[in-house]
C-alpha cells in the first residue's frame, strides 16, 4: 500500500453506501407490505389501566430534581378550563412523598375537559433555602392537560428545577 493512500472511505463512498442502505430498508418494507404485514406503530395501551377495586382518578407526583428528591411543601393551585377561564378547584400542599394526599380527582368529581395545576415554584426554593439568582428563572409553572376517558386513570408525573420542568401522562 502506497504510504499516502487514505484507507477512510470518501464523502461520496459515504453518502452512496448510505442511500443503498437505505434503499434496500425501504424494500424490505414494501416487501413486508405486499406480504399483508402490518406496518410497525408505536408500542400503545391497549386501553384504560385496571386496578382492580379502585376507581379511575387524577393524581400526580412531583419530584425536585434541583435537590433530588420528592417536592415536600410545594404549593399547587388545581383549576378546571369553563370555557374561557381557568376556575380554581382547591390548592394544595405536596406531602413527604411528593405527592397530593388524596387524588385530585375521583369518583363524581372524575370528569372530561381540560385542567390546570399551577407549581409556585419561586415559593418552593425560597422555603428550601436554594441560592438561585434573583429574580427566579422560573417562578410560577402552569401544567395543562385534558381528561377526554373518565374509564381510564391518569397520573401526571412532574420534574422540575429552577430552570426546567417536564411532565407525561402516567397511569
Amino acid at each position: 500500500m502506497h504510504p499516502t493512500q487514505n484507507l477512510a472511505p470518501s464523502r461520496r463512498q459515504f453518502a452512496l453506501s448510505g442511500l443503498a442502505l437505505g434503499a434496500s430498508a425501504l424494500t424490505a418494507a414494501r416487501g413486508a407490505l405486499a406480504a399483508g404485514t402490518p406496518p410497525a406503530t408505536p408500542a400503545q395501551s391497549s386501553g384504560p389501566i385496571v386496578l382492580h377495586g379502585v376507581s379511575p382518578r387524577l393524581t400526580m407526583h412531583a419530584v425536585d430534581t434541583f435537590h433530588g428528591s420528592a417536592a415536600t411543601g410545594l404549593r399547587i393551585d388545581f383549576s378546571r378550563f369553563d370555557g374561557e377561564a381557568y376556575v380554581p378547584v382547591r390548592s394544595f400542599v405536596v406531602n413527604a412523598n411528593g405527592r397530593a394526599d388524596e387524588p385530585l380527582l375521583i369518583d363524581d368529581s372524575y370528569r372530561c375537559g381540560r385542567y390546570e395545576m399551577l407549581l409556585h415554584v419561586d415559593e418552593y426554593f425560597a422555603a428550601k433555602g436554594a441560592k438561585l439568582p434573583r429574580p427566579a428563572f422560573l417562578s410560577k409553572l402552569p401544567v395543562r392537560f385534558q381528561i377526554v376517558n373518565t374509564a381510564e386513570r391518569i397520573h401526571l408525573p412532574i420534574q422540575f428545577g429552577p430552570w426546567s420542568y417536564t411532565y407525561s401522562r402516567g397511569s
